[in-house]
């Protein structure tokens, strides 16, 4: 029996391999993130049918380890992008960041990430981005207290929403999963349990109701908003 086992674990650990190369080439491009590490690559790692290959930076340590798992680390010279990104089939920035937001919206051309950004939608290569770390309207930034200047809110959205008129899909990770993968988008949330302990997030307030809390609970702003204007009504 432990044989048998043994050579069935063989049998899977080959057949995991041979779907892996099989799978679509994905190239991750890691930029600086300021949360949502763990939680993103630990729902990476499930969607099938990918195969991941892993562009980081001397910066990005942090990223790179809670990802490199998830495939073969590559690495760029910076020469010749148009022909380097040959290599893939679709393109993902999990933790795209203010900086490559604002270079890509802009037009610029000053760091590796913003630079294959725009050569994969100038090559018509699908490129995709969560926003977690560049929405001034995600509960990330809301904690971390960068969404507090209005104009500064219209701005980034203005951003995002150029970009996309580029071609590039931006959103939530199951959004850009729907994208990726082909699959009708789910509505349960996937990064509650990123947040700080003790922080009542919007999605926890709409999954259970506006009665099961208060306004003296610990609310994330969104969610204390969001239950303002549900005792109004």
């Amino acid at each position: 029996m432990n044989g048998q086992n043994l050579n069935q674990e063989a049998i899977d650990i080959i057949v995991e391999q041979v779907l892996a190369k099989m799978g679509k080439s994905t190239l991750i491009v890691l930029t600086t993130a300021n949360g949502y590490h763990q939680e993103i690559a630990t729902q990476l790692e499930i969607w099938p049918g990918i195969q991941w290959h892993i562009l980081a930076n001397q910066l990005s340590t942090g990223e790179l380890a809670a990802v490199h798992h998830l495939g073969n680390q590559v690495h760029w010279d910076g020469v010749n992008p148009s022909q380097w990104l040959n290599h893939y089939e679709q393109i993902l920035f999990p933790f795209l960041d203010f900086a490559t937001l604002g270079e890509v919206s802009n037009g610029l051309y000053l760091t590796p990430a913003s630079q294959l950004f725009q050569y994969a939608l100038m090559k018509g290569i699908p490129t995709y981005a969560l926003d977690y770390q560049c929405d001034l309207n995600n509960e990330l930034n809301q904690l971390l207290g960068l969404s507090s200047n209005v104009a500064m809110r219209k701005r980034t959205a203005l951003q995002l929403s150029n970009i996309t008129k580029l071609g590039a899909k931006i959103g939530s990770l199951l959004t850009i999963k729907a994208y990726m993968l082909g699959i009708p988008e789910q509505r349960d949330s996937v990064l509650v349990s990123s947040m700080p302990s003790g922080y009542i997030t919007l999605n926890e307030v709409k999954n259970k109701g506006v009665s099961a809390y208060t306004l003296q609970d610990n609310l994330t702003d969104l969610a204390a908003e969001y239950i303002k204007e549900q005792q109004l009504q």
